[in-house]
């Protein structure tokens, strides 16, 4: 059986869900500045579940210590569906060469508590709770509209012979079945922190929103790391250039 078949990118399914709405952390956010909390007055849960690593083929929920693990987000209820849809650029071929992202130059920087990982956020962004994921922040947004939103993943897998086109693989499959409404915009060849990775644009109807997600992932030893970033799709250009500077600080270990 082929590897893809086995496990799933339950990170590029179903994480986009945040995208619409988390609720504020209660742990302190890495900037000093105080920022305002965000409007979280009316959530509806999205719930999905992943292939069994068993049976990949099956449906049903797994314990939280399997590869292909549960995950649960919020999304704002207040929001309304799109009455016209931006038309979705075609899927483009992944590029031969990869090249790293820009980098953010000034912001706050976050530090993974066990030291895994770190990256640079904007100073006004602000740190919000995200079921499933390692930590998430969102920008700064009017009531009752949905922020952008960043979040970090990470995704052990069944061995460290697990390739990343198996993982990109795998996780087109999962988004297709996961969204029905799911579109391809784009797949590029990318470096993250001197790794090869895959940065991948799709859009997806998720709580009534169709919303337009970027995920950059890589793999180091058996291990699969995962930046999702997203907007609204009529917001998602105007967000591109910070979500790949973002993107482009992660950095693994404490540094």
């Amino acid at each position: 059986m082929r590897r893809s078949a086995i496990f799933a990118l339950v990170c590029l399914a179903l994480l986009a869900a945040l995208l619409s709405g988390c609720g504020p952390s209660s742990a302190a956010t890495p900037t000093a500045t105080s920022q305002a909390s965000p409007d979280t007055s009316a959530v509806v849960e999205v719930t999905a579940t992943v292939p069994s690593v068993a049976n990949p083929t099956a449906q049903a929920e797994t314990p939280a210590s399997t590869t292909a693990a549960k995950t649960t987000a919020a999304a704002t209820a207040t929001a309304q569906p799109s009455a016209t849809r931006s038309p979705v650029r075609p899927t483009a071929t992944p590029t031969t060469a990869a090249s790293p992202l820009p980098a953010l130059t000034g912001g706050q920087t976050y530090k993974d508590p066990q030291l895994r990982f770190s990256f640079m956020i904007p100073s006004n962004w602000v740190q919000v709770q995200a079921a499933g994921a390692e930590v998430a922040f969102q920008s700064p947004a009017p009531a009752g509209q949905i922020p952008a939103t960043v979040n970090v993943v990470l995704e052990k897998l069944p061995s460290a012979s697990v390739t990343l086109d198996e993982y990109d693989q795998a996780g087109e499959a999962n988004l297709k079945q996961q969204f029905p409404d799911y579109k391809p915009v784009s797949l590029t060849k990318v470096t993250v922190d001197d790794k090869p990775a895959y940065k991948r644009i799709y859009t997806a109807t998720i709580a009534g929103r169709l919303l337009e997600l970027q995920q950059v992932y890589f793999i180091d030893n058996d291990t699969a790391y995962v930046v999702s970033c997203g907007a609204p799709q009529e917001n998602f250009a105007a967000n591109a250039a910070i979500f790949d500077q973002i993107s482009g600080t992660f950095k693994l270990g404490a540094r």
